[in-house]
């Protein structure tokens, strides 16, 4: 199966070297989720870990790993640092790679992922110096990390590299991560010359949050409801889906729920956010019979915001292509879409 799939990979221009061949055909992915690994075949995310609230982590589909493992130019003897577990997978392909003279060192902010990674590396650990350690969140760094790194792989979503990452890079190293939102970001290649940084543009993708628990259901508050707005206006202007005056008025409503007090209780749009109707036509009021203010303000927009509500409900619910997608009878309309990676829909 992994023959094949990297042929796929291979025919649709995903470049692969020796070594990253090598490695996905010693690693196998059974060995890091207990779940079916059917969708992995078809060049798709694999759930390896659920929360009792919900939560999802998932493996990367494969054209984004071998993607990743490509951009990071990995050789034998490096430190690696992997923020983000994953479920173990990319940590035992890149110790393959790197070998036993090399260090990979993988840091999570949830003691569930943690544990998880833990015990199926194990047996990768006793040939290579593969650690798994617990961070308390993204933006503090964890204790007794190798110095310098040589590369960093980040995997999940976010906003900007913590300087803490920065400080320890080594002179010519760099790191491979999804800057951006929760619905748009840019693979980013950051690389350190002497005082001097030079990013390169990896093209657009989308990745779920480092932290598992970002992953679970969670009323969306106004500021949330902003943040998604922006999103799709800069997922709207890669696609030329909105016009100046379009652009111009999603940004000043997404300004205006920023500047809602904060204490406004969450939205609550009958279980569901996003919908193909807009929600002044859901059962939405949910202080003291009054309409929420978000709603509101909505409200107030209605006579432009209904027409790209179509838009913006497609924009958030992404289709993706799966490059090394095995042959298959189904519908092709199941198939392609913008071209994002996805690590967060199963």
């Amino acid at each position: 199966m992994i023959g094949r799939l990297l042929e796929n990979l291979e025919s649709a221009g995903i470049p692969i070297t020796g070594d990253v061949s090598a490695a996905m055909h010693s690693v196998d992915i059974s060995d890091f989720t207990d779940y079916d690994s059917e969708p992995f075949w078809h060049d798709r995310p694999l759930v390896f870990l659920e929360t009792i609230r919900g939560g999802i982590k998932t493996i990367s589909a494969p054209h984004m790993i071998v993607t990743m493992l490509h951009h990071l130019e990995l050789s034998q003897g490096q430190k690696v640092l992997i923020l983000g577990a994953k479920g173990g997978y990319i940590a035992a392909l890149i110790a393959h790679i790197v070998g036993p003279e090399g260090e990979v060192v993988v840091v999570d902010p949830s003691r569930e992922v943690v544990d998880y990674v833990r015990e199926r590396i194990a047996s990768v650990a006793t040939t290579h110096s593969v650690r798994v350690r617990k961070m308390q969140a993204t933006n503090r760094c964890p204790p007794h990390l190798p110095e310098p790194l040589d590369r960093v792989l980040v995997t999940g979503a976010l906003p900007s590299l913590p300087s803490w990452l920065e400080r320890r890079m080594a002179d010519g190293g760099f790191a491979v991560a999804p800057i951006g939102g929760q619905v748009a970001q840019r693979l980013v290649k950051r690389e350190r010359q002497s005082d001097n940084w030079f990013d390169t543009d990896l093209g657009g993708v989308l990745f779920g949050p480092v932290d598992i628990s970002d992953t679970e259901p969670e009323p969306l508050d106004t500021a949330g409801i902003a943040e998604l707005l922006r999103e799709c206006v800069v997922l709207g202007d890669e696609m030329n889906l909105f016009d100046q005056d379009t652009r111009s008025k999603l940004s000043n409503l997404a300004k205006s729920l920023d500047d809602l007090p904060s204490d406004i209780p969450p939205l609550v749009l009958d279980g569901a956010y996003f919908e193909d109707e807009p929600p002044w036509v859901l059962d939405s009021d949910n202080l003291d019979g009054d309409m929420h203010p978000a709603l509101d303000l909505m409200m107030a927009e209605m006579s432009w915001l209904v027409e790209v509500w179509p838009i913006l409900v497609a924009l958030l619910d992404v289709q993706l292509i799966h490059p090394g997608e095995l042959e298959s009878d189904e519908d092709e309309e199941r198939f392609g879409g913008y071209g994002r990676h996805s690590d967060l829909v199963p």
